[in-house]
């Protein structure tokens, strides 16, 4: 894990040198522009912490009253750390162990994948209107991850309703439980998780925002939000360590398409990038004190079952 985060450090910093390369008084605007204006800079980074607890209230419909708020919060940081910090999106296996220390195992892993399919919806959904109202009428840019949503939409469906061969054993009786779960998630649900999903891919883009500010980016509210979510899409595909150079691809085309030069568009990505990294990596105590939760929930069931024996 230290491995990891220290190759994308400096995979980070190396972007970070080019930009000031190509870029130096964008980058100086930018570093004077946070340093004369603090609370903007607070501002937009309450605005992405808000855009993880919109998050935490879509996950919410599918976990039920057991898991509280403030703790499915809490698990969807430590996720961010994780998904820095290790291989394979880690963060989401995480939140699926960590959830069924309060839920069943098959309502853990249900409502992780669903919160992940209703998030990645509301994101298409946001780019397509932001799109629409920057002036691009096409949808070829979403139309493959639409394609893919719906796919893993219907994949979830005919998954919940596929019968199973009738063996004996803990891993089918967890899969026909977990059946049940998805059969059970009704069309309400779905709803609400996608009306807090949606909106928080609008707050996440008030780091461009405050970068685009500094640097001087002539962009609309709604260019800003179609960039950001371009980003993220192109980022979604795990390519490299922390989307660390796919990140900074797609804002860098979105933005060019925008009509930005491509040395201050290359600023602006790398260092809208800097900060989310800097910003998950300032989540790790969310992560410890996960872990040690469920270190502590172990050595509790472990002594229970030494006393019942």
């Amino acid at each position: 894990m230290r491995t990891r985060i220290a190759f994308i450090s400096a995979g980070m910093a190396v972007l970070l040198a080019v930009a000031l390369a190509l870029a130096p008084v964008d980058l100086g605007r930018a570093f004077g522009y946070t340093v004369s204006n603090p609370s903007g800079a607070v501002l937009a980074l309450l605005a992405y912490t808000a855009a993880f607890v919109l998050r935490a209230a879509s996950w919410r419909p599918f976990v039920g009253a057991r898991a509280p708020f403030t703790k499915l919060f809490s698990l969807l940081m430590g996720a961010l750390f994780l998904n820095h910090a290790a291989p394979a999106k880690a963060g989401d296996f995480a939140r699926m162990y960590a959830l069924a220390r309060r839920v069943p195992v098959e309502r853990a892993v249900a409502s992780v994948l669903l919160s992940r399919v209703v998030d990645l919806a509301g994101l298409l959904a946001v780019l397509a209107a932001a799109l629409a109202l920057s002036g691009f009428g096409g949808v070829g840019g979403v139309l493959l991850p639409a394609l893919a949503v719906c796919g893993a939409a219907v994949t979830l469906f005919l998954l919940a309703r596929l019968k199973l061969p009738a063996f004996s054993g803990e891993i089918w009786r967890h899969a026909a439980r977990l059946q049940v779960t998805l059969r059970e998630t009704t069309r309400t649900s779905l709803l609400i998780s996608l009306a807090f999903a949606a909106p928080a891919w609008v707050l996440e883009a008030g780091i461009l925002a405050f970068v685009g500010q500094g640097i001087g980016l002539d962009l609309s509210p709604a260019e800003v939000v179609a960039a950001t979510c371009f980003a993220v899409l192109v980022a979604a595909v795990p390519l490299a360590p922390g989307s660390l150079g796919t990140y900074e691809a797609g804002m860098v085309a979105a933005l060019l398409a925008l009509g930005v030069p491509a040395e201050t568009a290359f600023a602006a990505a790398v260092t809208t990038h800097a900060v989310k990294f800097l910003y998950a990596l300032a989540a790790a105590p969310f992560a410890l004190g996960e872990g040690l939760a469920a270190i502590r929930k172990g050595e509790v069931k472990a002594n229970e079952t030494r006393l019942e024996v």
